[in-house]
């Protein structure tokens, strides 16, 4: 399958993260990417923030500046790519129209007429990495991807949370039909935005699960979000309320063979014991379940696990990669 081109749009925590693990995966993924804006951060500082970032970690890499605003890297296997990093705003970039796929990165254009000056030149699709209620698709990855068509010009992604619980709710509900459901999340924030106090946010997890989940309303699903001074791996819990109870030793055998050969499978990971959140960071995995902390009491199940927030884009580069299949 031939590569398709794409370009970044955005160059915060998100699309940090993205570079990387494109990066650690770039000849089995679908796409080269060969464009870098941020309408924030100029040449120099994009560069500074990919070397020095304690969360994400290049040292593997060699990676040079070059004088025409080039990131040139060099793999330990000797492979080779260059990158053209601009700074100016997304709809005046002068690679605008050359990538096949425009990947919107910067949260600032959830707004679907906002990316309608993306889609000249080559390029076909906008992929907004942000949660919007306007653009007609949010497409999660391991959920409803598969409703990408050619024709879509621009389609949402999930977020984190939303990848951490929709495609794992969907899996029990029809294997054991859910009455209600609750979760909880202990969020990370980004060092340069650490607080002093515990702050309740509203969470996209809280209106998008309700809109793709047909089984769950207002009434019957609450989500607790809380964000904390700690910039490690989040927590998150599940509870889910079921029609009839089963025993834990059969929960457990149809989850375990769900995520290892099943619909379930590269979405979600599971360790026997909890050793603590830093052996996620980077994760693969929308969530990371702990089996010892699984229980079931009565009708009710609850599972914790880790996620990585800033991690999220393991999903989006498994959507990415589904749409250079449509597109083919």
């Amino acid at each position: 399958m031939k590569k398709i081109i794409t370009g970044i749009n955005g160059f915060g925590r998100f699309g940090l993260h993205l570079l990387k693990y494109w990066l650690d995966r770039s000849l089995e993924c679908n796409f080269t990417i060969d464009y870098i804006n941020d309408d924030y951060l100029s040449q120099r500082e994009v560069f500074d923030l990919i070397s020095t970032d304690e969360y994400v970690i290049f040292n593997k890499y060699k990676i040079q500046l070059s004088s025409d605003n080039r990131l040139n890297i060099i793999k330990p296997s000797g492979e080779k790519y260059s990158i053209q990093i601009t700074s100016s705003d997304a709809e005046s970039v002068d690679w605008l129209g050359k990538p096949d796929f425009f990947l919107e990165c910067s949260g600032k254009r959830t707004v679907s007429e906002a990316n309608s000056c993306l889609l000249i030149g080559n390029t076909k699709l906008v992929l907004v990495s942000a949660t919007s209620w306007d653009i007609p698709k949010t497409l999660v990855y391991g959920f409803n991807h598969e409703e990408l068509n050619v024709e879509d010009s621009s389609v949402s992604y999930g977020s984190c949370t939303v990848n951490a619980y929709v495609p794992l709710a969907k899996y029990i509900h029809e294997t054991f039909d859910i009455l209600d459901s609750d979760v909880n999340v202990v969020h990370n924030v980004a060092k340069h935005k650490l607080e002093n106090t515990l702050i309740r946010k509203f969470c996209t997890l809280e209106k998008s699960a309700i809109n793709l989940l047909p089984f769950l309303n207002k009434d019957n699903f609450i989500v607790n979000y809380t964000v904390v001074p700690y910039t490690g791996v989040s927590l998150i819990d599940f509870r889910f309320r079921l029609t009839k109870a089963t025993s834990l030793e059969n929960f457990l055998s149809k989850f375990e063979d769900a995520i290892t050969d099943g619909v379930l499978k590269g979405l979600y990971g599971m360790d026997e014991v909890d050793i603590g959140p830093e052996v996620h960071n980077c994760s693969t995995f929308s969530t990371n379940f702990i089996k010892e902390n699984i229980k079931i009491i009565g009708n009710n199940l609850y599972m914790q696990g880790y996620f990585d927030t800033e991690n999220s884009v393991n999903r989006y580069v498994d959507l990415v990669n589904f749409a250079v299949t449509r597109h083919q």
